[in-house]
């Protein structure tokens, strides 16, 4: 059988909620107002439960787009470090986040191309407008919306 782009890669079935403790909020709503104009990324680490992932902490990474205005890239080394520093525990990447300078929660063409895939990886998007930031979350595979639970 074929493989599709939107396979789940452990967790299984669709993710409905991303439980996301105030302080990590707070945490990733700061980085976007300091980067502003530029978008800020991150990698989110947590633990998956049935339709739910509990993220447990919130790691920023350089933004590597040529533009980063426009767009983030996060640094590859950063991700291949934190993903060695969490083998035999439980924990995991299980998402990552990254600001919208122009004030629209809302995944862009270009984090649709972008996006791998994954089932159960979700994505934050902070938008920043006017000094005030919002963050919504969605999945990795559809980019449908996911309940930010605290």
């Amino acid at each position: 059988m074929a493989s599709t782009k939107c396979e789940t890669s452990g967790g299984g079935g669709r993710l409905l909620t991303l439980e996301l403790p105030a302080s990590l909020r707070a945490r990733i709503v700061a980085e976007a107002r300091a980067a502003f104009p530029d978008e800020c990324c991150g990698l989110i680490v947590g633990e998956r439960t049935g339709e739910a992932v509990r993220a447990v902490a919130v790691h920023p990474t350089a933004n590597l787009a040529a533009d980063p205005a426009a767009g983030f890239e996060i640094d590859p080394s950063a991700h291949i470090r934190l993903r060695c520093a969490l083998r035999g525990t439980p924990r995991r990447i299980v998402g990552c986040y990254h600001s919208h300078p122009n004030g629209r929660a809302e995944p862009s063409e270009r984090d649709r191309a972008a996006a791998t895939g994954e089932e159960d990886f979700v994505w934050i998007i902070a938008a920043v407008a006017g000094g005030e930031v919002s963050l919504k979350a969605f999945d990795g595979c559809a980019f449908a919306p996911v309940v930010l639970a605290r």
